[in-house]
């Protein structure tokens, strides 16, 4: 691909857009970034990073700025007021799937007006921009937050049936029809999909999406701005485990606390960081094996990283998972299971362990193994956690990301 044949890419919302513009722009293949939310001037974005405004300094990132991203904060307008006003998660929920499809539609007219020769959208939001795109013959290329919402509504309705009393905190599978139906389309419509993980892309070959359009092109983190100390494990003290992220059974909570009762608090503490999702009350069933520090920014949960010494993440359901990324980053080890990108990052025994999905008994013996580390044991599995993590910095993602672009370029010329 060469940097005339540039790509226009559009996103409504945040997540991970931000990055995938700035690293696009970087390597001169940006044309056009489109999203709901962004500030654009320099001036500004000098301004809100002197005030250290942690709203405002999220809603951008430094280095991507100017003509080349157009914000259209009108579709996001609704949600927020509705925050503002205290709807229930439902109401703003149905309010986030109507800012994905009328920034869709929007973005579906400027690109018939356009015609970029590759566009770029994210799950949600760009089918009628990729059918767009497929009128004029252009290459469109359709990105994944999380697996695909088929094997989501399987795995998770499972879930819901095994532990009940746990199914009012698992999000992100009962969705309206015609928006399901969107999220269904636009990995068949797409001529590329972007998964973020191995796992991502077996969630999208289960549902029957022809494998060899899938590309496997896994996130960066903001690795280089989380503290690393190096870790000695006090043999003195109780082994600390953090569970960090929303308190819901799609991460596998239920499995970690029923683990968790194998132990004495002397000999190992749980701490957990996240909102709670739902009512809580089977969460609040389990008050004695925990202690529960509520949500936290994504810059105080970097610096607290350090007052723990393992994260054990069960889940049953990711496209990818930072915060695996983000505390190895930090020098803890990880345990979790292989529907995340923990299969990338971690070598057993090595700097963490992969268990099996709803395996308590995994849980257990792998905290226990690490509880039985020498000192010397566990400091040689903090580095070479950070070791790994190292290679998921943006950085890497925008190598990652040039090599996948010359890969297309060939397939597509």
């Amino acid at each position: 691909m060469k940097p005339n044949q540039q790509i226009v890419i559009s996103h409504s919302g945040k997540q991970h857009s931000y990055h995938v513009a700035k690293s696009l722009n970087d390597l001169g293949y940006l044309n056009q970034f489109y999203t709901s939310s962004y500030i654009k001037h320099n001036r500004l974005q000098n301004y809100f990073l002197k005030k250290n405004n942690q709203f405002w300094t999220r809603r951008f990132l430094t280095g991507l700025a100017g003509k080349k991203v157009e914000a259209n904060w009108r579709f996001e307008i609704p949600e927020h007021l509705g925050k503002i006003f205290k709807y229930d998660s439902k109401k703003i929920e149905e309010l986030v799937y109507s800012r994905d499809e009328k920034f869709d539609t929007y973005m579906s007219t400027i690109i018939s007006k356009t015609e970029p020769k590759y566009y770029w959208g994210f799950q949600g939001s760009c089918l009628k921009s990729i059918k767009a795109v497929k009128k004029y013959g252009g290459i469109s290329i359709c990105e994944l937050a999380t697996a695909h919402i088929t094997f989501a509504k399987l795995i998770l309705n499972e879930e819901k049936q095994l532990h009940p009393e746990w199914a009012d905190s698992i999000s992100n599978v009962d969705f309206p029809m015609h928006y399901e139906k969107r999220l269904v389309e636009e990995p068949n419509e797409a001529d590329i999909v972007i998964a973020a993980s191995a796992f991502t892309k077996l969630s999208l070959t289960e549902s029957e999406i022809p494998e060899n359009k899938i590309h496997i092109l896994p996130l960066g983190a903001d690795v280089e701005h989380i503290k690393y100390l190096e870790k000695k494990q006090n043999k003195n003290k109780p082994l600390k485990l953090l569970y960090a992220g929303t308190v819901t059974q799609r991460k596998g909570i239920y499995y970690l606390l029923e683990a968790m009762k194998y132990f004495s608090k002397s000999e190992v503490e749980l701490h957990i960081i996240g909102n709670v999702f739902g009512s809580g009350l089977a969460f609040e069933k389990y008050k004695d094996v925990y202690t529960y520090h509520g949500s936290v920014s994504q810059q105080q949960l970097f610096e607290m990283y350090q007052e723990f010494d393992v994260l054990v993440l069960p889940t049953i359901f990711e496209g990818f998972a930072l915060v695996i990324v983000e505390a190895m980053a930090a020098g803890l080890p990880v345990i979790t299971t292989a529907h995340s990108i923990g299969p990338e990052l971690i070598n057993d025994d090595e700097n963490g362990y992969i268990v099996p999905i709803r395996n308590i008994e995994a849980i257990k013996r792998s905290i226990e193994k690490i509880v039985n580390k020498t000192a010397e044991e566990f400091e040689e599995m903090s580095k070479k956690a950070r070791f790994s993590a190292l290679n998921y910095s943006w950085n890497k993602y925008k190598n990652r990301l040039e090599v996948f672009l010359e890969k297309i370029n060939q397939l597509n010329n």
